[in-house]
């Protein structure tokens, strides 16, 4: 099985090395590389592609942006990280898979992506 690639954006430096550390120990993961924005990692996304984004919560117009991404690389997981919280706050965003057909009316839909969420939060 290929290693979760990794990218690191938008963090300070002392944040960023951290996380990448962090990232880098266990076999089933690399780093594929850090960006200083989401513009900048939209370009290694690119270039390089990722299945997850790691990034800061400390700033929520860049943070915007960063999950912003999700919508151009669907496949994209975005991990969102709060160093100033004394619990270490994590939380992961990805872009919901429509298990339904196609024909299922949008409410049920929404419905079930609400109930999918809920339990995905109880599991943590």
């Amino acid at each position: 099985m290929d290693p979760i690639r990794v990218l690191v954006a938008d963090m300070v430096a002392l944040d960023r090395d951290i996380v990448a550390r962090i990232a880098a120990q266990p076999q089933d993961m690399t780093i594929v590389g850090s960006a200083r924005g989401a513009a900048e990692a939209a370009t290694a996304l690119d270039a390089r592609g990722a299945d997850v984004l790691v990034t800061s919560a400390s700033g929520t117009g860049s943070l915007g942006a960063c999950l912003a991404l999700m919508w151009a690389h669907p496949r994209l997981a975005v991990v969102v990280v709060d160093p100033a919280d004394p619990l270490g706050l994590v939380r992961v965003c990805r872009l919901a898979e429509q298990v339904r057909g196609a024909g299922a009316p949008w409410s049920e839909y929404l419905l079930d992506a609400i109930r999918s969420a809920a339990d995905a939060a109880r599991e943590d």
